[in-house]
């Protein structure tokens, strides 16, 4: 089977499947053999789409610590959109469609609405298959090391449903039937690799040796949490993707904290330092970073009962950080209130340095620059000030 050409669209974090679950009505033995129902939790994660111009769809979603990713192909190898109407169509063909466009889709609730549709009758259909291949690799789950989530069990299904209403089938496939090529271990692009000016003396871990005690946000091969790596705390961003880090937020925030290690020392800028590296035993690729873990709370869930003397301060600290920065020709990029932590010791510290913008803090235009550095800072700054305006913030 060919495997089809495919516009890849990685569901943005600001959907609401990053984080779901869905209880499940499981029937078992009770005592003395009477039937009882019980409720389970299912994590289900919807984490990646995959669509084309008639060529097909597919979707990857996490469920109950596995990846799972359900390809859909038109009916009778050919798209039905220019030839039935909408009720004679089979029901694949709409499901294409409704992935098609949830791709390109901006409004929270027309995606959560297009998702749904799909997704629903995926676990309806699915669901007792993907527990019986799933319970072989139970013990597996259990682990906590960032190797589990990087590269969890992955179990390839196609769905096939030929007309308008009616039974839809799940039926397991091999990976290289699948719409989309899912590649895990590639080769490093060494010449990457060097522009991400790796510090030869910071130590490099394994994903086995790395473990996970909170997680923040996961995707299909992605994960940013908090980690105890030979019993110390810290912080690790992480991404298993077929061209490494190359074009993602992990590697533009490994290159500012690999700047920062040479121009600063420890304690001459409150931004969290670079502690080592995450890499692929086999492939020598790195995955990803670990970082100094700052315990406290982040500024906006901090502001609200600060004294002014407080905010006086924290307002001090933020524009000194950034004035640092930006002397060394750094920029901090997704400036807010969210990526400010306040310590236990009433500190603030910049942290978040993956880039890209939020709406209401720097505009589009400025993205990545000092200017949108400076254009954040005012509107921080503002915000440790009682502005009114700024009383509702991410």
């Amino acid at each position: 089977m060919r495997a089809y050409p495919m516009l890849y669209v990685h569901t943005p974090p600001k959907h609401p499947y990053s984080l779901i679950t869905y209880t499940s009505h499981l029937t078992g033995l009770g005592k003395m053999g009477d039937m009882v129902e019980t409720e389970a939790m299912d994590d289900i994660a919807v984490y990646e789409l995959h669509g084309g111009i008639g060529d097909g769809a597919d979707m990857v979603l996490g469920f109950n610590g596995c990846l799972i990713s359900v390809s859909i192909s038109p009916s009778n190898g050919s798209f039905s959109k220019d030839t039935l109407g909408q009720e004679d169509r089979p029901l694949q063909d709409r499901f294409i469609d409704v992935i098609d466009k949830a791709t390109v889709c901006q409004d929270d609730d027309e995606y959560e609405e297009l998702v749904d549709e799909v997704l629903n009758v995926i676990l309806d259909a699915g669901r007792p298959l993907f527990y019986q291949l799933i319970s072989s690799h139970e013990e597996r789950s259990l682990g906590k090391s960032l190797h589990h989530y990087l590269f969890p069990p992955f179990f390839h299904f196609r769905l096939e449903a030929p007309v308008p209403t009616g039974s839809v089938s799940i039926i397991p496939i091999s990976s290289n039937e699948t719409n989309t090529i899912h590649t895990v271990d590639a080769a490093p692009d060494q010449d990457f690799q060097g522009e991400l000016e790796i510090c030869q003396d910071s130590p490099r871990y394994t994903p086995k040796e790395i473990f996970t005690t909170e997680v923040f946000q996961r995707g299909a091969k992605s994960v940013t949490a908090a980690v105890q790596v030979h019993g110390q705390d810290m912080f690790c961003k992480s991404h298993v993707r077929a061209g490494g880090l190359f074009g993602t937020s992990e590697a533009r925030e490994l290159k500012c904290l690999s700047e920062m290690l040479k121009v600063f020392s420890p304690e001459a800028i409150r931004v969290p330092q670079l502690l080592g590296y995450i890499y692929h035993k086999e492939t020598q690729q790195i995955l990803g970073f670990l970082r100094q873990w700052v315990p406290g709370r982040r500024l906006s869930d901090a502001v609200a009962t600060a004294t002014t003397e407080k905010r006086q301060k924290w307002a001090c600290q933020i524009r000194q950080s950034i004035e640092l920065l930006h002397q060394n020709g750094l920029v901090w990029g997704d400036g807010k209130p969210s990526n400010i932590i306040i310590d236990d010791k009433d500190d603030a510290w910049l942290v978040d340095f993956g880039g890209g913008y939020t709406r209401g803090w720097v505009v589009e235009e400025l993205v990545e620059t000092k200017e949108g550095d400076e254009q954040a800072l005012q509107k921080i700054i503002g915000l440790l000030s009682g502005e009114k305006h700024m009383s509702s913030f991410p």
